[in-house]
């Protein structure tokens, strides 16, 4: 795939592709890596011969989150049209219409949490372990973690994570619905490879529609989210 791309791999077999973040020694992400994984997810949405994806930090950390060198070097005001252009690239993620892995091997904090969420299922490694620990340092998650984090774990443990800065284990994650599936230490990717190869086999038009019936119809009233069924059926059949 791109071959313009410095520290995100793409591998792809069997109507899967694997996404690997590469930025030694901690997947630490950056404007770079941010612009890359927009390209490659671009071009994965247009392949019709990707069903599945994957996307890992590799065998020994998914990701630490946003480079912190860089954002001290960055103006003030570069803020906003930063974050913006992360929230930008994750929501293109979350929207490609094969369904998209994480498999979080060490941890993800951070960005790199936000990045893992911004997929449809998270296999985890039984010894990884998850933070937003943005308020240690006096910021703010700005890639629509807490938003994230509120859909999938609900207001009050979303609040706790966000305004204390705890690490949530492995365990308790996949207890409060924030790991779909717990692998054993470092076989979160193999599991999650195994995972998307069942998804893989099934007819990918009728895949694509129940994702986008689960996606479109998350935060609508139900009758609404009905219609979308109802409209989904065509295109899968």
């Amino acid at each position: 795939m791109d071959a313009d791309c410095e520290f995100v791999r793409v591998e792809k077999a069997e109507r899967l592709a694997v996404v690997t973040v590469d930025r030694p020694p901690v997947n630490a992400i950056h404007n770079q890596i941010r612009d890359e994984l927009g390209r490659v997810f671009a071009e994965i949405d247009g392949a019709l011969d990707i069903h599945a994806v994957v996307l890992t930090g590799g065998p020994r950390i998914f990701s630490a989150g946003v480079d912190i060198r860089g954002l001290r070097a960055a103006a003030p005001s570069d803020a906003v049209p930063r974050n913006t252009r992360y929230q930008a690239i994750f929501l293109s993620i979350a929207r490609v219409r094969a369904p998209v892995i994480a498999a979080v091997n060490g941890y993800a904090l951070g960005g790199g949490l936000e990045l893992a969420m911004a997929c449809d299922l998270r296999v985890a490694a039984s010894d990884a372990f998850f933070a937003l620990p943005e308020i240690n340092l006096g910021g703010v998650p700005g890639a629509a973690g807490p938003q994230r984090l509120a859909r999938l774990v609900g207001r009050g443990m979303a609040t706790r994570m966000v305004v204390s800065g705890e690490r949530v284990d492995a365990e308790e994650a996949y207890r409060i619905g924030l790991v779909d599936e717990l692998a054993a230490p470092g076989e979160a990717i193999a599991r999650a490879v195994e995972l998307a190869r069942r998804i893989a086999g099934h007819p990918p038009r009728a895949v694509q529609a129940c994702k986008a019936a689960i996606s479109l119809g998350d935060e609508l009233p139900l009758e609404r989210a009905q219609a979308i069924d109802r409209h989904l059926l065509g295109y899968a059949t």
